[in-house]
């Protein structure tokens, strides 16, 4: 299933934070979430894509700091969109766009297990310091005790990052006291679309996920 997410407050995402939008998360999209474990920073727990509401309409997140925290089912009024590029510098929003684009081509996520996945991918890209991507090498390494979490960190093809093209923008959704998450948008121009569709015959970053019936 292609997860699909609305284009919330693009508009804001250009603007200097004003600290007026409203975030309520009602839990995992995919529940119940799975584990990952990441030595630094620590943190051992569920992972995954979450769902909420963004001023009163619903959305589909990622969290972006382990060093934060959030409570479902609360409403947040001291959120504001960051342009991405403002929030983690213009390399590392490159990198996230392209892999929010991949992923979300390749109909990422499916399951609890792809939706940690993904999770990771997100704190991969705005943690790694090292300069090359990869879940088990680098100064930020994510692992689970979860044989199917495992299996999807393992499809990611890290090194096709640069070659996916980008179909959405992510900013950050930010609070100067809670989580901070990510707003996902599509880029606006339908022939994209057409030229995406033409180029996804090849193996991209995320591995295509086929089902074999009888």
């Amino acid at each position: 299933m292609k997860t699909k997410l609305l284009a919330i407050a693009a508009a804001a995402a250009l603007s200097v934070p004003a600290f007026a939008d409203t975030v309520n998360i009602s839990g995992f999209t995919y529940a119940p979430a799975k584990p990952v474990t990441v030595a630094s920073p620590n943190y051992s727990g569920n992972a995954g894509q979450f769902t909420g509401t963004l001023n009163g309409n619903s959305f589909l997140t990622y969290c972006t700091d382990l060093l934060q925290s959030f409570s479902f089912n609360v409403n947040y009024t001291n959120y504001s969109v960051v342009d991405g590029a403002t929030a983690w510098g213009a390399t590392k929003a490159s990198d996230m766009n392209r892999a929010i684009s991949a992923f979300l081509a390749a109909g990422y996520p499916g399951d609890a297990a792809t939706s940690a996945a993904a999770q990771s991918i997100v704190w991969e890209i705005l943690y790694e310091t090292s300069g090359s991507y990869g879940f088990s090498t680098g100064s930020f390494q994510v692992t689970s005790s979860d044989a199917s979490v495992t299996t999807a960190l393992a499809g990611i093809n890290w090194p096709g990052l640069p070659g996916e093209p980008i179909t959405h923008y992510v900013s950050q959704l930010y609070s100067p006291t809670a989580q901070d998450f990510l707003v996902i948008t599509e880029v606006p121009e339908p022939s994209t679309y057409a030229l995406l569709v033409a180029g996804l015959a090849g193996v991209g970053f995320v591995a295509r996920r086929r089902s074999n019936k009888a």
